[in-house]
């Protein structure tokens, strides 16, 4: 493996480097103790072991050697010959020929010009020589002896490393060694070696395993300068499998395998052929699987119950295997693909039609004989098969594979003559279904595509069929920019009352959602009469997504909330998946500006549990995940919020809810000042906007975060030719979505820069007037969602008001009430602003002074600086808080709190993802970080840790 491929970084061995840190502090007070570290290839050991050393106190003398891969058919005691040259090289030949016996050492065939001893002592004079010196060295200054991969240790070295493990007992010396796990296979004589020492109580053993998701994100920042994004960091952290040197190779290549084959197919050039032959086949056989049975592998490969055994035992001792529920898979991505790759295409290709015949006939594995008769060339048998694994998918409602394989069929579809007739079905049949397939992912424009390709097949032919078709590419439609009205009208027209009552309360429903996301129409009308039909023919999934719309036109909170919850119930008994979790998703939005942020979190959460659940965790629990992360972070829980958002970025969720999330990460990373991370979002998002101008409700916060961005760089002026843009996209009557607020407010706060840019000149005085007139005619018509809205309406009138204080006033009791920190800071701090201008210092005092305390929580570094700078010019400073440390007394983060609660309730890291809803790989991540913050050996004496510290209560 070449050695470019290695850097010095290291990341996530806390828990690792504190227990060698412990190791040698025992040893050097005088108890020798020994330390093996272990793991598969570019685990990190030898990195763990060169970083922790070297950081070692008392200024220890480290002495290295280590083993070659010739192993015990080289030289004899290859890592001490180099320990001992070390040590000459270290304290000079002169000292150490001193140390040495005076009558002669059997350490001379190591030092060339050394006095040999008299001969006939054997290898016990060696072994117990080696010792003394080791003893000698030690009396003066503690001693590290590091053997680094002691798999490839000849007979005579472990018998030597042993030796010294059990009698360097009284001597401030540690003995550390590095073994490669995968080269442990049974019979192995390095097993043996490694079971004698496991069994003695000054052993450490440390067993490294892969990086979790969140330290493969800190090494990739670390290489590159600049924290990756989440999918990125997801996808890099999938094909590594954690391995670091795996992560720095894709990092090194750009993310592409094709230059990394050699490196990873080296690991494999020792296997014996048949294992390697039997891996080849894996790699064939687990297209579209996640393991592949032993049942398979025998037809496949032909052999016996006996070779076959032998070939997989050998594979998952050199951890090259791993056994899963199911079969065997290739434990590494990168190494899968790169032994497929190596295949010739004709090989891989007989190797694919074999798994096919052997899987024919299993319902449940056709997705997979699908994928095996596509990459076998076979479109005739791969184009029913992806029919077939299709439908399975959607009655498991598993939207996002039937949408993967419906596309399949349709990619297929003119390279087979008799496509129609091998699946019973037309091209239409299987648009339609595509189409219906990406409402219920989200994948709005994909299914507009598809629509609109199913109705030039339909041409008239069915007007009932084409009306449900105009009916779904309407909801497509509206689902993007609240339009869709023309579709829906033409479809309603094809349908008239009395033809197909069903079919026309579909599409009227779609007319009510429609009417309801646009804010203009008669939602009431079209629900009510929805509603009529529903009861008539009893059907709960007409009732929904008609309850829906009155949800969303409703005029108060409350008679939203009872439709919202009759919506849920209606949608669940229909199984109508898409109504129910937007039931939740626009509830979620309405408790967050009805003041009721953590009712909102609560319920956007039980909406992802309820996606993930459904089969739609990627598509419309991502969406929910925004509805999760955004009253999070207006409670200013913005870690816990940015862990949300990335979870759901690690997932590649469609581009319209990626970009939804990408918003509530920029706002957070601007109030915190990471301006390189604004920079970078702000340009994807920039992208975003610029190819989907119709995802009108993403698009507002987008021009709300641009116009910002570009306000707080001094840009005013370009900042209002964008603010022209955004405001052209905004439809000129109807009820706004409170969206529009935030680009009301980026919109005043950028008119009062401009004011402030220019306070001589008349002509931009008039525009900025011209613009606040535009501006507060919009904001009468943002719909009234309670608290939320009012405490905006308060700040906007102080923003463009007389400057009174009282308006301040106003609205920092509006935003305290509501429980929202950084707004409270923001109204605070102008509020200070009024009162110095007043001349009342000790009501600026009073603001500045929890102004301050709330920026510092929150680590708003920007609003921090603008409070000081104000204090300083007050001469104020003196009298406001100063920082403090966090208030548990250990330094833990809210978010780690939370997890060390349920940590010490006794759950693994798995139950507490599942109680707290993240990811295992973020809380692995938080446990590490809390044992080390809390200095504990074990997540047991975390917790007790914690208990007497009063962090924790019991569950009730």
């Amino acid at each position: 493996m070449g050695p470019t491929m290695v850097s010095s970084v290291l990341v996530g061995r806390d828990a690792e480097r504190a227990a060698i840190e412990a190791a040698y502090q025992r040893a050097a007070l005088g108890q020798a103790v020994t330390v093996l570290v272990s793991g598969e290839a570019g685990i990190g050991k030898s990195r763990l072991v060169a970083a922790t050393l070297a950081g070692l106190p008392g200024d220890p003398l480290v002495l290295t050697g280590g083993c070659l891969e010739v192993g015990a058919d080289g030289a004899p005691y290859i890592p001490f010959v180099a320990i001992l040259r070390d040590l000459v090289r270290q304290l000079g030949r002169d000292r150490v020929d001193a140390l040495l016996r005076l009558d002669g050492s059997a350490l001379a065939e190591w030092l060339p010009g050394a006095v040999p001893g008299p001969p006939g002592y054997g290898r016990t004079r060696l072994l117990e020589e080696l010792r003394t010196l080791v003893g000698l060295v030690a009396a003066a200054r503690p001693v590290v002896l590091l053997v680094e991969d002691l798999h490839w240790a000849d007979a005579s070295s472990r018998e030597l490393f042993a030796y010294l493990a059990r009698n360097l007992t009284d001597r401030p010396v540690l003995l550390a060694g590095t073994v490669r796990t995968g080269e442990l296979t049974a019979g192995h004589p390095g097993r043996a070696l490694l079971a004698e020492l496991g069994r003695r109580a000054d052993v450490v053993r440390i067993e490294l395993r892969p990086l979790a998701r969140g330290y493969v994100v800190e090494l990739l920042t670390a290489l590159g300068d600049r924290r990756p994004d989440p999918a990125t960091s997801s996808r890099i952290h999938r094909r590594s499998g954690g391995i670091p040197l795996f992560v720095e190779a894709l990092h090194a290549s750009g993310d592409s395998t094709g230059s990394l084959d050699a490196l990873f197919l080296d690991r494999l050039a020792e296997l014996p052929p048949d294992a390697r032959r039997l891996l080849s086949v894996v790699a064939v056989a687990s297209t579209g699987a996640a393991a592949v049975a032993d049942e398979l592998l025998a037809e496949v490969t032909g052999l016996g119950e006996d070779d076959l055994h032998g070939a997989l035992q050998l594979l998952v001792e050199r951890e090259q295997l791993v056994s899963r529920a199911g079969g065997y898979a290739i434990r590494h991505d990168l190494i899968r693909e790169a032994l497929y790759r190596s295949l010739l295409p004709g090989h891989r290709r007989r190797v694919h039609v074999r798994c096919a015949e052997a899987l024919a006939g299993e319902p449940a594995a056709v997705a997979t004989l699908a994928e095996h008769w596509l990459a076998a060339d076979r479109p005739e048998l791969a184009l029913p098969a992806a029919w077939q694994a299709a439908n399975r998918a959607a009655r498991q409602y598993a939207y996002d594979e039937q949408l993967h394989l419906l596309e399949r069929v349709l990619a297929l579809w003119d390279r087979v003559s008799v496509a129609e007739s091998l699946i019973g079905a037309g091209r239409g049949t299987v648009l339609e279904r595509a189409a219906a397939a990406c409402h219920a992912t989200g994948s709005s424009a994909r299914g507009i595509e598809h629509c609109t390709a199913a109705l030039a097949i339909l041409d008239g032919v069915d007007p009932v069929r084409e009306a449900r078709l105009l009916g779904l590419r309407g909801r497509l439609h509206a689902r993007i920019d609240g339009g869709g009205d023309g579709d829906l009208a033409r479809a309603i027209a094809l349908v008239p009352p009395g033809r197909d009552d069903r079919a026309r309360a579909e599409l009227l429903a779609g007319l009510a959602f429609a009417a309801a996301v646009g804010g203009d129409g008669p939602v009431r009308r079209y629900a009510e009469e929805v509603l009529l039909i529903a009861d008539r023919l009893d059907d709960d999934g007409l009732r929904a997504p008609a309850l829906l719309a009155l949800a969303k036109a409703a005029g108060d909170v409350g008679e939203a909330r009872r439709h919202y919850a009759a919506s849920r119930r209606a949608a669940e008994a229909a199984g109508d998946h898409p109504t129910y979790l937007t039931a939740i998703q626009w509830e979620a939005t309405l408790l967050t500006m009805a003041g009721r942020a953590e009712e909102s979190a609560d319920l956007a959460l039980s909406g992802q549990r309820a996606a993930e659940r459904l089969g739609l965790g990627r598509s419309r629990g991502s969406m929910l995940a925004v509805n999760r992360a955004s009253p999070l972070h207006w409670l200013g829980r913005w870690d816990e919020a940015l862990e949300v958002i990335d979870d759901a970025l690690a997932d590649s969720p469609p581009p319209l809810y990626e970009a939804a999330l990408t918003t509530v990460s920029a706002a957070i990373a601007m109030q915190r000042g990471d301006s390189e991370r604004v920079d970078q979002l702000v340009a994807r998002l920039t992208d975003f906007a610029l190819h989907s101008p119709r995802a009108s409700e993403v698009n507002l916060d987008i021009h709300a975060l641009t116009i910002q961005w570009a306000a707080a760089a001094g840009d005013v002026e370009p900042a209002d030719r964008t603010l022209d843009g955004a405001l052209a996209a905004i439809p000129d009557s109807g009820l706004l979505a409170s969206e529009a607020m935030d680009l009301v407010m980026a919109a005043t706060r950028l008119q009062l820069a401009r004011r402030a840019a220019a306070p001589r000149n008349q002509q931009v005085a008039e525009a900025v007037a011209g613009r606040l007139a535009q501006l507060r005619l919009l904001i009468d018509r943002v719909a009234d969602l309670g608290p939320g809205i009012t405490a905006l309406r308060l700040t906007f009138h102080a923003l463009t008001g007389q400057g009174a204080l009282s308006d301040w006033d106003l609205a920092t009791q509006a935003w305290r009430q509501l429980g929202y920190p950084y707004q409270l800071a923001t109204a605070l701090t102008a509020g200070a602003e009024m009162a110095l201008a007043a001349s009342n210092q000790s009501g600026a005092q009073l603001r500045l002074r929890e102004a301050r305390s709330v920026a510092r929580d929150l680590d708003a570094a920007p609003l921090l600086q603008k409070i000081d700078a104000l204090a300083v010019r007050a001469k104020l400073d003196d009298q406001l808080p100063a920082d403090t440390a966090d208030d548990d007394g250990l330094g833990l983060t809210r978010r780690e709190r939370e997890v060390l609660k349920v940590l010490a309730t006794g759950r693994t890291n798995a139950e507490i993802a599942v109680e707290l809803f993240v990811s295992p790989n973020t809380v692995a991540s938080h446990v590490r970080s809390i044992l080390t913050k809390l200095g504990a050996s074990s997540r047991t004496e975390a917790a007790a840790l914690a208990h007497r510290a009063g962090l924790t209560t019991s569950p009730s």
